[in-house]
């Protein structure tokens, strides 16, 4: 968590609500996850998940780190190239694929299809375009037992992925360059097995030999503060014990071929989550029904959706101080919006009140880019740089900002 007196200097300076990302601390879980699976199979690369969080800061570091872009819209294909990425440096997935996707094909960037009609487009974009070679991947769906029927990609051993696979090979000019998977709400080891073994098994009944890359997408738990670690039970996997799985596994299929694949990951909330932090303020407190409801001058929205499902870690600031004073009612910290679900804690044992500054920790997922205009603009971002200077990566929102697309 943010120390004391960083937390004291930033309310002085730029008071709240405010977000902070700390730079040094994201570097450093970065190429602990990066060196971590390179020791295992060292033809690893992090693609950086863009809809996590795309801050234009954090994704600068990454690039300046060696990373790629995994990106899935126009938008954020068109940032990946402002920040100067390469087309062969960005992955374009996703289910709604926009008009960048012909340039991004044209200049040999990563594509990973998720439907044939996506195949069928990519056929007409090689037809016009003969003298160009292109590569594509394509997102597999598998069952790996996770629970439920993912919408995403094609379905592996399908008629589906026969035809898929039979169009883009009829084109001279189109390489099939890799598979790609990603599964939600899996985060165990035993899902990752599951997923990185039939992966390799497609692999093995559809290509002759290794092919460029081989796309394991996300989903592993990164560094959590403890009090939020315990939350989600007795075994959450460390990187070493992924790496085991994932870049083992991987190495060891490809221990004896010449060629070895680019293994790629698209981490997004297992990078940046636990590195960004929010501070907001106590506006108001009131009781009802023997419960006190303390507002704040953020969003569960400012949070992100894990403030509905898990506690986050939190402490609290009185005077420059933290505070320890315990409280015997429970309390609810409610967000400015008219949303009775707007709860960014729910029973807090520690006695807050009006004024106090609340510093929320683990809000770098899926947060800063789910913010609607709702209510009230988005505030300001805060950078603690690797010489822990305070810098403002994202001004405060306006009027103008959110009206400008209007007509009044």
């Amino acid at each position: 968590m943010l120390s004391v007196d960083i937390v004291n200097k930033i309310i002085k300076e730029f008071g709240s609500p405010c977000y902070v990302f700390d730079q040094m601390e994201f570097t450093d879980n970065y190429h602990h996850l990066l060196s971590t699976m390179r020791s295992f199979y060292s033809k690893y690369n992090i693609a950086y998940s863009y809809k996590t969080n795309y801050t234009p800061y954090v994704c600068k570091c990454v690039k300046e780190l060696g990373g790629m872009a995994e990106v899935v819209s126009d938008m954020e294909y068109d940032l990946a190239k402002k920040l100067g990425y390469e087309n062969s440096n960005i992955i374009y997935n996703g289910p709604y694929k926009g008009e960048a996707l012909e340039e991004h094909a044209i200049k040999h960037g990563i594509i990973n299809i998720d439907c044939f009609d996506e195949a069928v487009r990519i056929v007409s974009i090689a037809e016009k375009n003969k003298k160009v070679d292109f590569r594509v991947g394509i997102r597999l769906n598998l069952n790996i037992g996770a629970g439920f029927v993912s919408r995403f990609g094609i379905e592996v051993n399908s008629t589906s992925l026969e035809k898929t696979i039979k169009l883009l090979i009829s084109r001279p000019n189109i390489h099939l360059a890799g598979f790609h998977i990603h599964i939600s709400r899996a985060r165990s080891l035993e899902f990752w097995k599951k997923r990185v073994d039939q992966l390799l098994q497609a692999v093995d009944k559809y290509f002759i030999g290794a092919p460029d890359y081989i796309d394991v997408g996300s989903g592993m738990y990164g560094s959590m503060e403890s009090s939020l670690e315990v939350q989600f039970g007795p075994n959450v996997p460390n990187y070493d014990e992924y790496a085991r799985v994932v870049a083992g596994t991987v190495k060891e299929h490809y221990e004896k071929s010449r060629k070895k694949p680019l293994l790629i990951s698209e981490p997004g909330t297992t990078i940046v989550s636990k590195y960004w932090y929010l501070i907001t303020r106590v506006i108001q407190d009131k009781k009802i029904a023997g419960v006190q409801f303390s507002t704040v001058d953020s969003s569960f929205q400012n949070v992100g959706e894990i403030c509905t499902i898990k506690k986050l870690p939190f402490y609290v600031l009185r005077n420059g101080q933290i505070l320890d004073e315990k409280s015997s009612r429970k309390i609810d910290v409610l967000g400015y919006t008219c949303l009775e679900q707007d709860r960014l804690y729910s029973d807090c044992r520690v006695a807050i009140k009006k004024d106090d500054i609340l510093v929320f920790g683990n809000v770098g997922g899926y947060s800063i880019v789910n913010k609607p205009p709702f209510i009230h603009p988005n505030f300001k971002a805060l950078c603690l740089d690797s010489n822990r200077n305070v810098l403002i990566i994202k001004r405060d929102e306006t009027f103008d900002d959110i009206f400008r697309s209007f007509v009044i």
